[in-house]
C-alpha cells in the first residue's frame, strides 16, 4: 500500500494510458478518460508535488500513462502515483 501526505491509498492501484478531457483547474483537480474503456476519472490527488506540475502543463487531448489509484473516501476520485 502506498503512502500519499502520511496517509495510506487505497489499493487498486492501475496503469492506464488515459486521454486528458479537462485540463487542471484552479483546485488541482482534472478529468481524465480511460482510453481502453471510455471509463471518465477525476484526478483530486498527486503523489508528489513535482508530478502535479507536469500534469498543470498537460492540454486536453494528450494521451499518457498514469498509474493511478482510488483516492480513499472520495467516491469517484483518483490519485496519480506515478507517470
Amino acid at each position: 500500500m502506498a503512502q500519499l501526505g502520511g496517509g495510506p491509498v487505497v489499493g487498486g492501484a492501475e496503469t492506464r494510458l488515459v486521454r486528458i478531457e479537462r485540463e487542471m483547474n484552479d483546485h488541482g483537480a482534472m478529468t481524465v478518460r480511460v482510453v481502453q474503456t471510455g471509463e471518465l476519472r477525476t484526478v483530486v490527488e498527486y503523489e508528489s508535488p513535482r508530478l502535479r506540475e507536469r500534469l498543470e502543463d498537460a492540454r486536453n487531448g494528450t494521451e499518457m500513462p498514469l498509474r493511478i489509484a482510488p483516492a480513499p473516501g472520495r467516491g469517484n476520485s483518483w490519485v496519480v502515483l506515478r507517470s
